[in-house]
């Protein structure tokens, strides 16, 4: 991109500490842009509403009059510009319109800047700070636009970690827009890649008040949604009330109260969805932002449907366990199966029963260890599984994606369950089952099946 240089300065706010350009500064990328009013000001430097000089109504390409104009203050700290490329990395990586869309940038001249659509109608911290709160039915819409914004990020192993009700902008249909890609990370976090928490107190999952950062993924985000769900529809705003935030040692299960105290009527469904991002414990979470809004949507559609669309789990008990476990023959998955809190994972099937459904949208995915699964599409018999570690509805539960098959048990089936946060744990914890999906997955491709497990 061009230089940044700016052309004219006005002079800069008085009482400013960090030297920020003036109203009227003029900045030039591959267009040129005018700034013409401070919409934020943060410690990396602010967000103006400025006015693209190069606009016209001739042609399609150049970004239109008004946009928005991230900018750093000129005495920035070393590592403010990285925040810049990270956010410009996250939001053009990302083609969604419940996230905005970058028009132009300049990272290497005296001021960087990235140049994006404007929503002119703010964000959600104005609502709060007008003591405001949200009616039910513009939450259910938050949720959605918010869960469809992260469905998206995630699938491109991109985590948001910071949430929030500022964080989030109003556009002009009265839905929602997640900004703010600064502190954005890749999917996996471990330990030592980052040096302080992320995230903004109130709205942080625990593991990242915990300062966690292994245990960061999909998960966290949602913990943030939930808790910019309550803050929107309780009128709170939490990063000015830390009392209300539980931890694990107070022996709650939720980081939060109930929304019903604080709200004289919230629908049970409501609330229900939102306590179920807020569980402190992320293992009680949803496992993907796709499977949230699926109940999201269920509700907006029918709104006497259930809040409840996982997948069953038929747990085993101890004795069937270990005995499952001794019948298989890889001793790598042997191991594994044999490992702490692996437990949970183990479900079964009788001969017969539909594991899942083409077209339905439950995320889970299977790793067989025992038994024949049959995979039919559109009716009609494509293959027949019974590969001891055959992973099974991967592709769905990776991408969001609805299945393109349906799977049933042929005599017992035994298999280890997973949604998308755990799939995506337990095959980066184990680096050799990672390659095996891998080479699972390209050589359906290859065949050109699409991938049967979906």
């Amino acid at each position: 991109m061009v230089s940044s240089t700016p052309i004219l300065t006005a002079t800069p706010e008085r009482g400013e500490r960090s030297p920020l350009p003036g109203y009227g500064t003029e900045l030039a990328g591959r267009y040129h842009y005018r700034l013409i009013k401070r919409i934020s000001k943060g410690g990396f430097g602010a967000v103006y509403f400025a006015r693209c000089l190069d606009a016209t109504h001739e042609t399609n390409e150049a970004p239109p009059e008004a946009v928005a104009i991230k900018i750093l203050s000129a005495n920035r700290a070393p590592d403010h510009l990285d925040l810049l490329k990270r956010e410009l990395s996250s939001l053009l990586a990302l083609q969604h319109d419940r996230i905005p869309r970058v028009y132009d940038w300049s990272l290497e001249g005296e001021i960087p800047f990235v140049a994006m659509e404007h929503f002119r109608a703010g964000d959600l911290r104005d609502v709060l700070g007008r003591g405001g709160a949200l009616a039910e039915p513009e939450v259910w819409r938050l949720l959605h636009d918010l869960l469809s914004a992260l469905v998206a990020a995630h699938r491109a192993s991109i985590l948001h970690l910071d949430v929030k009700p500022a964080n989030v902008l109003r556009d002009s249909g009265e839905g929602y827009v997640l900004t703010d890609f600064g502190v954005s990370q890749a999917t996996r976090i471990r330990r030592g890649t980052l040096r302080s928490a992320l995230g903004t107190p109130g709205y942080q999952a625990p593991e990242q008040r915990e300062e966690k950062f292994e245990l960061y993924d999909v998960r966290t985000d949602l913990y943030a949604v939930g808790a910019t769900a309550w803050s929107m529809l309780t009128g709170i705003p939490l990063a000015e009330r830390p009392r209300l935030v539980r931890d694990a040692q107070s022996g709650a299960t939720y980081g939060l109260p109930p929304v019903s105290q604080f709200r004289i009527y919230c629908s049970p469904a409501l609330e229900d969805l939102i306590m179920s991002l807020l569980v402190i414990d992320r293992a009680g979470r949803p496992g993907s932002a796709a499977e949230v809004l699926v109940r999201v949507r269920a509700v907006l559609a029918d709104p006497n449907a259930g809040t409840t669309l996982a997948a069953r789990r038929r747990s085993l008990g101890p004795a069937d366990t270990s005995a499952l476990i001794d019948s298989l023959v890889d001793p790598l998955l042997s191991s594994i199966c044999r490992g702490r809190g692996f437990d949970g994972y183990f479900v079964a099937f009788e001969d017969g029963e539909q594991i899942c459904r083409q077209g339905e949208q439950s995320y889970h995915a299977f790793l067989l260890l025992r038994g024949r699964v049959r995979v039919e599409r559109e009716g009609r018999v494509v293959a027949r599984i019974e590969r001891e570690g055959a992973f099974l509805g991967e592709v769905a539960t990776l991408t969001g994606l609805a299945r393109t098959a349906s799977l049933f048990a042929e005599g017992p089936v035994h298999a280890c369950m997973f949604n998308q946060a755990e799939l995506e744990e337990f095959v980066t914890g184990h680096p050799a089952i990672g390659i095996r999906l891998l080479r699972s997955m390209a050589e359906c491709l290859a065949r050109g099946d699409g991938g049967l497990g979906q």
